[in-house]
């Protein structure tokens, strides 16, 4: 097991109203490391618009809870800052003063040309209602389109529209109907709970095309041949659990899932412990782990290595190509490798972590 932060995978609707009356906020985007992303909504996965270099200044209108980001260089937070042109930014990544900055509402500025619709468009309040199992969404409506993203139990909803697809036995229903979220994505109706009916799909709630899959950057494998993957992600009992636990023997070599260059190989565990010892259930941290940054924006994680991994940063590996050897250092009550898979990577975290298993099963190196 991994322990890491949580997230709330909020998709919000881009709302077409009036500006607000209010001063906008003077503030400053704080990312040293890399530009930050201007998005269409308050997600990851949302349309990017352009980016904005460390030091650049903001003008926050407003704000609305979103996507929580973890990783940001100023605080951890589910906060999404409206500008001024109605795009968004992550409060995580941005200085500003104390004063408070009214919550967007009734009163929400335009959004930008790139996304909006010629006309308003009626949403749909909806909440997840999977129970243990995460509803995925999908690129298009049938459970074999390619999964963009997992959303927990409980996860509130916007409804764009519905469209007809594959006929799903949920936890709130028996139907066809799939309905469309704002960033293009699709989640089965059978598993959202809703006071109302989404209207059909058409040309004018459909303005955002649906995002394309994650580019499979060649041959995948899996990385514990002859091994399965139990289902672990993110489930009610651990929503925190982003990747896939592969049971197997200490000294069981870890391929790689696929060509590219490895990026990190560290020794990641709380202060007083080593990685070059057995770890527990009590101990925090993935142990010895390794990451490699495939093409297509795709990266790999292999947690819980029994030693420091055989290969260096910036070394190329094949497809299949040992990397390390199964553990269970760190955050581990039994030798296993905990497998994690991340889209629009870098940089890798729970907000772009998706599920290895269909991902993997879609391209054709199942692990369970």
């Amino acid at each position: 097991m991994r322990k890491i932060m949580s997230v709330a995978a909020l998709l919000l609707a881009v709302p077409l109203l009036p500006a607000p009356a209010h001063a906008a906020q003077a503030a400053t985007v704080v990312s040293p490391k890399r530009p930050l992303n201007v998005r269409a909504g308050s997600a990851v996965w949302t349309v990017p618009l352009r980016t904005l270099p460390h030091g650049s200044p903001v003008a926050i209108d407003c704000w609305v809870k979103g996507q929580l980001i973890n990783q940001g260089s100023v605080r951890v937070t589910d906060q999404w800052d409206r500008l001024t042109d109605g795009s968004y930014v992550s409060d995580a990544w941005i200085r500003r003063s104390d004063a408070p900055i009214p919550a967007c509402g009734a009163a929400a500025p335009v959004a930008p040309a790139a996304v909006a619709a010629a006309a308003a468009v009626t949403t749909t309040a909806g909440t997840v209602a999977s129970g243990g199992t995460p509803l995925k969404a999908r690129t298009a409506p049938a459970h074999t389109a390619p999964l963009i993203a997992a959303l927990p139990n409980g996860t509130a909803l916007t409804l764009v529209c519905q469209q007809q697809g594959e006929n799903i036995a949920g936890t709130q229903r028996t139907t066809a109907m799939w309905n469309r979220l704002p960033e293009g994505t699709y989640v089965s109706d059978a598993y959202v709970r809703r006071a109302a009916t989404p209207p059909p799909c058409t040309a004018v709630n459909q303005p955002v095309a649906a995002p394309a899959a994650p580019a499979t950057g060649g041959e995948w494998t899996s990385p514990l041949p002859g091994f399965r993957a139990r289902p672990g992600f993110r489930t009610a009992n651990n929503p925190n659990h982003i990747g896939a636990d592969i049971m197997s023997f200490t000294g069981t070599p870890i391929h790689a899932a696929s060509a590219g260059t490895v990026t990190e190989v560290v020794c990641n565990i709380e202060a007083g412990h080593s990685c070059d010892q057995t770890g527990s259930p009590s101990i925090g941290g993935c142990g010895w782990y390794v990451k490699v940054q495939h093409s297509g924006g795709i990266a790999t994680l292999y947690c819980h290595m029994v030693r420091k991994a055989i290969v260096q940063p910036g070394q190329k590996v094949k497809a299949g190509q040992v990397i390390g050897y199964v553990g269970s250092s760190g955050n581990s009550s039994a030798p296993h490798l905990h497998f994690e898979v991340h889209i629009n990577a870098p940089p890798t975290g729970p907000q772009n972590a998706i599920d290895p298993i269909p991902f993997m099963r879609t391209h054709n190196a199942s692990i369970g």
